[in-house]
């Protein structure tokens, strides 16, 4: 299966369950997602070809064809891809959490991401994507009464 998104990204899906497991393409001067923790998902990329920035806690990684980064769980990451060239990478999410389904509610999304779908997709998968910057508690707050705010 493979999901396109409007800016370029490319990813296709090799398997959904015990773990994510996928092959994105990120084009040229992609700033990536913001950053954000996993409280049970383990994520590693490795690049194919490419490089890719990785932000794992406070440290930047260049990361180089051949060289895999390993994410554990809660801890504050994020990627981009501010070079001239795509990168293709391949990554595994264990135990395969929200990510497929927040990954195809944003691909599926006109313009804007798709913040009540997010929130309810956060929910279904008992709070486990929070993002950096905010504490937990009152972002799952945040997380629920978006989750069950009623669309105009």
């Amino acid at each position: 299966m493979t999901i396109a998104f409007a800016d370029g990204q490319v990813i296709t899906v090799e398997t959904s369950e015990p773990d994510f497991v996928f092959t994105a393409v990120v084009p040229p001067r992609h700033a990536g997602p913001p950053a954000h923790r996993h409280r049970r998902e383990r994520e590693v990329f490795t690049v194919e070809s490419g490089l890719l920035m990785v932000r794992l806690g406070r440290e930047r990684h260049l990361v180089q064809p051949g060289e895999t980064v390993s994410v554990p769980p809660g801890t504050t990451h994020t990627f981009a891809n501010p070079f001239d060239e795509p990168v293709r990478l391949r990554t595994v999410e264990t135990p395969a959490g929200p990510l497929q389904a927040q990954l195809r509610a944003m691909a599926a999304a006109t313009g804007a991401p798709p913040l009540r779908e997010l929130a309810r997709i956060n929910a279904e998968h008992d709070w486990s994507f929070t993002v950096a910057g905010l504490p937990d508690r009152p972002q799952r707050v945040l997380w629920r009464l978006l989750a069950w705010t009623p669309s105009r």
